[in-house]
Parts: C-alpha cells; structure tokens; sequence
C-alpha cells in the first residue's frame, strides 16, 4: 500500500532499516512542490570494498531496466525517466563517488563498469536494458560492449563524450605531454574539498542559473537528496571531486574500438545544445559545429544498429532540459521489437 501524499510542498521520509547481510532497505514516499515519487526503495552492496546505494522504483515482475547517471548527479535527478518507464523494473544507481555511495578516493572507468556488473548479479536482472547519461552512457557502452549477451537495449543520452577525432593519426609528443601532465596535475588537486554553500536556497540558485531549463521541481529533488553537511558549515554537493580521475584512465580511440562490440540496439540522444557544453571545458571546440556533426555521424556508423536523435532546445543535461521528450523517445524505442500483444 502506498504511502498517502500529503497537499503541501514537503518531503516524508519513512525509513525502515532491515539488516539482511549487507543490504539496507529504505520504503519512501514524497512529494516535492507536486513531483512526485510514489514509492520505492532504497537498497545498497557492496562492489570492490565500496559500498554502493540504488534506487529501486518497484514492478519487480516487468522486464529490468538500469539507470546510470552522469557526473555530479545522483540516482533520483534521473526520477523523470524512471517514473515514466512503468513497464519496467527500473533501478538506477549512485554511482561510487556520487549520491549515497561511499567514497572510496580512487576512480577507474574499469571500477565503474565492474560495479555495474556486481549490481546486476546482486539484483539478478535479467538483460536489463541500460540508460546513460554523459559518464553513465560512457560505463553503459562498456558494459554492453564487453557482456554483450547480458543488455538488451542500450540508451546513450549524450554519453559518447566530447567531439574527438581518433582517426587523425598519432598525437604528437608536445599534445600528448600536455594531456599526461593535465592528467597529473587533476590527481594532484584531487584532495580539494567541494566549495560551501550557505543552504540549500543557494543550492537551488546554482542549480537553476547553470541549467535555466530545469523545473523546479525536479530542481528541488535534486538539491534535497545532492546534498550533505560541509565539514566547515552549510552545505555541499554530495559527490567526490576525485571523481575527476576517471577521464584519465581510459582512450577515446579505445572506446570506439568497443563501440563496435555492441549486438544489441542502441538508441543515442544528444542535443541541439551539446556543443556547448563541450566548448566550455576545451575552448578549441569553439565554432566548431561541422566537426562535432561529423563526429557525431562518424561515431553512429560504429554501432552495428543505432539510430540518432536530436533534441531541441537541450544541451547536454538532456533530463534537466526536456524531459517529455527524452520520455517519449525512449519509451517508443523500447516498444520497438515488441510483439504488439505486449504493448499496453
């Protein structure tokens, strides 16, 4: 039985502890200035001596789905595709490093990808499908690149990373110096602690001044569950700044390579505002609107059956932008396939 919804702008958290070996169940129902989330739980294991979070949105009886975020995020900023997925069985994961997930300081792409791997054996899902964002598309690929029998759909919302031509031949020894020393100098810096903010209003106003599409409900959800005490007071976001690591464990050209590994369907999603999220972390991308589209294009024919679509009036936070229409297009996309007698 669900937990009743009261009427004004608040959050009710009923928390159940079961200790069952490693796992802790939460039962939960909000409301959050009218977004809400019916019920769920929330469960956590443990992958590689971290102990992992996850978000379960219940209908354990319907085909698995996977819900990866991107970096900086957490499980419930995906709450918009999730409740719209009633078909399924979704859970998505906080990330190691993100959310209710410990930090553990050390971040590999490999790490992630395995965590992926240990949620499915813990849930026994059966190939689920995967949804990315940004970092989760980047683990998503990987997975069902290297355990194609086990993913059924794959889901890359602007989850293939910046516009990179790997194609372009051997980097030369100044370009490549200068990436390994950036490289160094990111884990050098890794130990700053996130800045502080006053509370969760100031929050709310980063939040919203850097993602001006947002809804505020869905801006709230964020903040609510994003946050955490600062060790010097107010509060921060809930993520590790180590996290940061990661992009220099991994190749560009690499991932390519697994691209092509992939059987299943793929769906890509970007948006007509990518780009610049791009250009802000490497200015050299400025104006350079032909070379992302054929890399985009390029990047689309390594999947052995993929199909693009491009929203508009959406940058890179795809979900925080136009979430209806990230909804409906990956809704139709899992239909697609399905015997008509299962459609409802």
């Amino acid at each position: 039985m669900l937990v009743d919804t009261i009427s004004e702008p608040q959050s009710i958290v009923a928390v159940v502890f079961a200790f069952l070996g490693n796992i802790v169940a939460i039962i939960t129902s909000l409301d959050v200035n009218g977004f809400n989330v019916e019920k769920f739980q929330r469960a956590s294991f443990t992958s590689s001596n971290c102990e992992l979070s996850y978000v379960d949105f219940g209908h354990a009886d319907k085909p698995d789905l996977v819900i990866l975020h991107g970096m900086r995020d957490h499980a419930l900023s995906m709450v918009g595709i999730a409740q719209s997925l009633d078909d399924y069985h979704v859970i998505a994961l906080d990330l190691r490093g993100h959310g209710q997930s410990e930090n553990p300081g050390v971040y590999t792409m490999v790490q992630f990808v395995a965590d992926v791997h240990a949620l499915i054996e813990h849930c026994q899902l059966d190939r689920p499908v995967l949804i990315g964002h940004s970092l989760g598309g980047h683990i998503a690929g990987r997975y069902a690149a290297i355990y194609p029998q086990q993913v059924s759909k794959l889901v890359l919302l602007d989850g293939m990373g910046p516009p990179v031509d790997v194609d372009g031949g051997e980097q030369e020894p100044a370009e490549l110096r200068a990436r390994l020393r950036e490289g160094i100098d990111t884990v050098l810096t890794l130990g700053n602690e996130s800045r502080s903010m006053a509370d969760e209003t100031e929050a709310m106003m980063r939040l919203t001044r850097n993602n001006p599409r947002l809804q505020t409900e869905l801006a709230r959800m964020i903040v609510t569950h994003g946050t955490e005490p600062h060790a010097d007071g107010g509060i921060r976001w809930n993520w590790d700044p180590a996290v940061h690591m990661i992009w220099h464990t991994f190749s560009h050209k690499e991932t390519e390579t697994l691209w092509g590994w992939i059987e299943c369907p793929v769906l890509i999603i970007t948006g007509d505002d990518s780009l610049e999220y791009w250009t802000q972390r490497r200015t050299e991308l400025k104006d350079q609107d032909e070379l992302y589209l054929s890399i985009l294009e390029k990047r689309e024919k390594i999947f052995r059956q993929a199909q693009h679509h491009v929203i508009p009036d959406a940058g890179h936070m795809l979900h925080y932008d136009q979430p209806e229409a990230i909804n409906t297009i990956v809704t139709e996309f899992l239909l697609e396939g399905q015997p008509t007698s299962d459609r409802q």
